[in-house]
This record gives C-alpha cells, sequence and structure tokens, in this order.
C-alpha cells in the first residue's frame, strides 16, 4: 500500500526535510508540496490525498483555517500539524478539527517516524476490519511509540527496552519466519510489517543484538552499504 502525501509548508527547508525523509519509503509518495494557503486550497481541490502535513502559521492565513474548511467539505485525509506555535490555544484547536498528531519544530526525524507508524496502524485497522471492536478502537485511540497498544510485560517475561513493543516485534519476527533462509534488508521487512523503514530497522537491529538474526552487508548499484538479515539457523545459534 502507499499512501500520498501533499505538504503545505512555507519554511522551504522544513518542506524539502520532509518530503525527502517521506520518500525515503516506498509506502509514502509525496504528491505535492506548496508554501502558502491558497496553494493548499488549490492542491486539496485537485487533489484527495491519504496525508496532509499542514503548518500552522502560513504567510496568508492560518492552516488550522484550512484544515477546518476540509472537515466542513467532508475531506477524511489524515492531517499532521507541523508548525513552531506554542500557544496551547493552537493544540486544542488542531484536536477539536480531527489532527491526529502535532509536530513541533524543529521536527525530530524520531518523532516524525513516530507519527508515520501511527497513521500506517491506524489505516491498515480501518481498511481491514470489517466492524468496529473495542480492542479495535482502543488501538486506535492509543499513542505508545507504536501506535500500538503496548503489551504488559508478565511475571516471567523480561521488560522490553524503550522504542520495542511486543506487538510490532511479533510482526517483525513473523516476517522474518516466513523466508527464514532469505536475507530482506529494512525496508522490504518494513513493508511486509505495515512500519516504516527505519522502524523496521531498529527492531531489526534489536534481534541482531539477540542474537536471532545474522547480518549481510551488501553495496547497490551506487555503492552505497546496505545491510540485509535473515533469522539465524538452529545450526548456526
Amino acid at each position: 500500500m502507499t499512501y500520498s502525501v501533499v505538504i503545505v509548508e512555507d519554511e522551504s527547508e522544513v518542506a524539502r526535510l520532509l518530503a525527502e525523509y517521506l520518500q525515503r519509503d516506498d509506502q509514502f509518495r509525496v504528491t505535492a508540496v506548496v508554501g502558502d494557503l491558497a496553494g493548499g486550497r488549490a492542491l486539496l481541490e485537485r487533489y484527495q490525498p491519504d496525508l496532509l502535513l499542514l503548518d500552522v502559521y502560513l504567510p496568508d492565513g492560518s492552516g488550522l483555517d484550512l484544515l477546518a474548511e476540509l472537515r466542513a467539505a467532508g475531506h477524511g485525509c489524515e492531517v499532521m500539524m507541523v508548525t513552531a506555535a506554542s500557544e496551547v490555544a493552537a493544540l486544542e484547536r488542531a484536536l477539536q478539527l480531527g489532527a491526529f498528531d502535532f509536530l513541533v519544530k524543529p521536527v525530530l526525524l524520531q518523532r516524525l517516524d513516530r507519527a508515520l507508524n501511527t497513521f500506517m496502524q491506524r489505516q491498515r485497522r480501518l481498511r481491514q476490519s470489517p466492524a468496529i471492536t473495542q480492542s479495535m478502537a482502543d488501538a486506535l485511540f492509543s499513542r505508545d511509540a507504536e501506535g500500538e497498544p503496548a503489551a504488559p510485560a508478565s511475571s516471567g517475561q523480561a521488560r522490553l527496552p524503550k522504542g520495542i513493543d511486543a506487538l510490532t516485534l511479533s510482526r517483525v519476527r513473523a516476517v522474518l519466519a516466513k523466508v527464514p533462509r532469505d536475507f530482506l534488508n529494512a525496508q522490504e521487512v518494513g513493508k511486509r510489517a505495515g512500519v516504516s523503514r527505519s522502524t523496521a530497522r531498529r527492531y531489526l537491529e534489536y534481534l541482531l543484538q539477540r542474537h536471532e538474526l545474522e547480518a549481510d552487508q551488501t553495496y547497490g548499484s551506487i555503492g552505497r552499504p546496505e545491510r540485509r538479515y535473515r533469522p539465524l539457523s538452529r545450526q548456526d545459534g
């Protein structure tokens, strides 16, 4: 699944950072980038993106007004506010208008990655679930590091380190178990597990440290090193 994205951001460096980061992962396609409210209105009349990254303070008005217009028109795209605004009122209004996340500049890429994972988890649940259940609702409204409800550690189970949750870890292990003799890179694992490439890499490195995986370094067509992973066989372990 590839998600289309529109970015409305007046700071060119921030817009470039967001677009480049999103386009590193083939699960996101940046449809357009614009730097003002008028341009944002024109784009959203033309496109129906899955995700909108929207600044609050734009040269010709407030991104919150554009968000209000979208909701009044019934536009269902998910909206992530990206702003230097520090007023609590801006955050409150964004929440009231249905923004699913609010990133404060300077944007931390690790925090952006968490927000993108939350978006992908929500989309997958909404598209795959035939009916609403309480567990589905709880998961959609949860706010842990991966957009997943964290599984409590039992008395006989070691607590997972920060940034690693049990359900995402289980999905990554399941992806690897389906092709036990194939080396996969982080992007391939992330796409199959429904998380971003950087998140998949974090989980793969965790499993590597636990000696559950082996890694192989290869080089792409432009000489960039790429790490690939596969489960250790019982004979190797």
